[in-house]
């Protein structure tokens, strides 16, 4: 189904994705830049209740569809996804708001009940809405954007916005558009995986702190993963884990201390980080 670009698509009986066209990397105002895509989430807990991540633009369409499994009662984004929040409280004004740490000072329009702390072994959503029987989420305090990975047990789904991407973003575009554009076939051929340059990519750039990375790295690792659903590029059902192991290979085999080249990075990392905060 689609309009304006929409597709809805229901993975099996817990989770519906909601996928848009979407560039980034757009200088100079030239906007289809960096053929991307973008994908929402919604996933039906066994409570009854339904969870929303990393909404995109609302339309009839989707709004459809979501009240169509009983309207959304969770909404969930990081630093790069919670553009889209807004639309979606004014038409569920009792969904619960959960954020990472800094979305609470960028988005004072939004009252937020849950924001995770970017301490370790402390208060989950899962835990603190009662839903940890179908998710697990792990914070990620050392990616750029706090990304979250959420683990829906029952369908052992991956759902997480920029840690892992998948491009090209087929089902996002047309796959005769989907490297539309003049950097999206260069990025798409990078973008993906099983590729060294985006595991360069989050090891060398998306990433503030080593230890950390490390940490949650392992965590999702442990997971059994037979699904993962990107906010960019297709869903894949094929060597899930594998992939994750390929694109945080250096920091699941590397040392457990940080070296020189971190001692040097994690500061500028860290006020790159405060872009996003502005």
């Amino acid at each position: 189904m689609s309009e304006l670009g929409v597709i809805i698509r229901d993975l099996d009986s817990y989770i519906t994705t909601f996928t848009t066209p979407f560039y980034r990397f757009a200088p100079f105002g030239y906007r289809q830049f960096c053929a991307v895509g973008n994908r929402a989430t919604c996933i039906r807990l066994s409570n009854g209740k339904v969870l929303l991540l990393n909404p995109i633009q609302l339309s009839t369409q989707i709004e459809d569809k979501l009240t169509s499994l009983g309207g959304v009662d969770y909404i969930a984004s990081d630093l790069g996804h919670h553009l889209y929040i807004t639309p979606y409280l004014t038409r569920w004004p009792t969904a619960k708001t959960i954020g990472v740490p800094g979305l609470a000072s960028k988005r004072k329009d939004i009252s937020w009940d849950f924001i995770y702390s970017p301490s370790p072994q402390t208060l989950t959503p899962e835990a603190a809405f009662n839903f940890s029987e179908d998710m697990e989420t792990v914070l990620f305090t050392g990616f750029i954007t706090h990304a979250t990975a959420w683990h829906h047990k029952p369908t052992k789904t991956l759902i997480q916005s920029d840690l892992l991407m998948n491009l090209l973003a087929t089902e996002q575009y047309h796959p005769t558009s989907s490297q539309a554009g003049l950097f999206s076939r260069l990025f798409a051929e990078r973008a993906h995986p099983w590729s060294i340059w985006f595991r360069r990519l989050i090891y060398y750039i998306a990433s503030v702190d080593y230890k950390s990375m490390r940490r949650d790295a392992k965590r999702v690792a442990e997971w059994e993963i037979a699904r993962v659903v990107p906010c960019h590029g297709d869903v894949f059902e094929e060597r899930c884990e594998e992939a994750w192991k390929s694109v945080y290979q250096w920091f699941l085999e590397g040392p457990a201390e940080s070296g020189m080249l971190w001692t040097v990075k994690e500061p500028f990392m860290r006020a790159m980080r405060w872009v996003f905060l502005l």
